[in-house]
């Protein structure tokens, strides 16, 4: 499988590109960013599997762009930005309006039953949103929980709404901690240290924390198997409402179904 990765310099994104070049299982991974990836995320030597397109705007897909993209079957969408000192609009911008525009754009990379196989016939769009996201309109108090619930339910939508080509998934992780965290993030919970304190209250609270490494063979697998609209063993994922997220429980059972190498 080819594979669309955004927000690899992210917290999340950094360790799923890691797991998505070790996956035997996926024989190309494009990320699409603004700015070349940094030394700390890019690999030293090069993988032949690693692509780089440099994409400006995330609210438009060109041609000559989704032309370099032909033969990809799953987008990981793992590019935002914290809520902190963020407008509501700029937010929104950022964590509806950008997926929404991607997902739209990719659902015509995959004609509705194309593929080589079962599980394979449509465009698998995985969004990483996170805990505390909701739904339900008026639910969530927080603007992060109401637009993240907001960009997943619209999310889910598209497959019903003349998108039928495409198969969705939100995940709700907690805290994710980096296996390399940067000490240059611009959020302090990124950062080495701060990341190594929530670390050791994970071992203690287990529901407070999620390893990247672990939500992005999460996110994989979905990626893998998602494609005939529901994932065996996960029925109902993928559809409208909460319960149709990957919580965080679940993102951690669904990685260990990972097959081991």
């Amino acid at each position: 499988m080819r594979l669309i990765l955004t927000g690899a310099t992210g917290n999340a994104g950094a360790d799923v590109l890691r797991e998505a070049l070790r996956d035997s299982r996926i024989t190309a991974v494009t990320v699409l960013s603004r700015r070349p990836l940094p030394p700390r995320i890019n690999p030293d030597p090069p993988n032949p599997k690693l692509r780089v397109i440099l994409h400006e705007d995330f609210t438009t897909y060109p041609p000559s762009l989704l032309n370099q993209l032909e033969g990809h079957s799953a987008c990981i969408w793992a590019l935002g930005v914290s809520s902190n000192g963020q407008t509501e609009e700029n937010y929104k911008r950022i964590t509806v309006e950008y997926p929404i525009a991607a997902a739209k754009a990719f659902a015509g990379l995959k004609k509705e039953g194309e593929g080589e196989g079962e599980g394979e016939g449509k465009f698998v769009f995985a969004y990483l949103s996170g805990m505390g996201a909701d739904q339900r309109e008026g639910k969530a108090r927080a603007m992060f929980g109401r637009i993240k619930g907001d960009a997943e339910r619209q999310l889910a939508q598209l497959p019903s709404s003349g998108y039928p080509s495409l198969a969705t998934y939100s995940f709700h992780p907690a805290g994710i901690l980096s296996s390399s965290p940067d000490p240059e993030a611009s959020l302090a919970y990124n950062r080495p240290f701060l990341q190594s304190v929530f670390r050791t209250l994970g071992r203690v609270f287990p529901s407070i924390a999620t390893d990247a490494p672990v939500l992005a063979r999460a996110m994989i697998e979905a990626a893998l198997r998602g494609g005939n609209g529901s994932i065996e063993g996960w029925e109902g994922k993928g559809k409208v409402g909460n319960e149709g997220v990957f919580e965080n429980a679940d993102i951690k059972r669904l990685a260990e179904e990972t097959p081991i190498e």
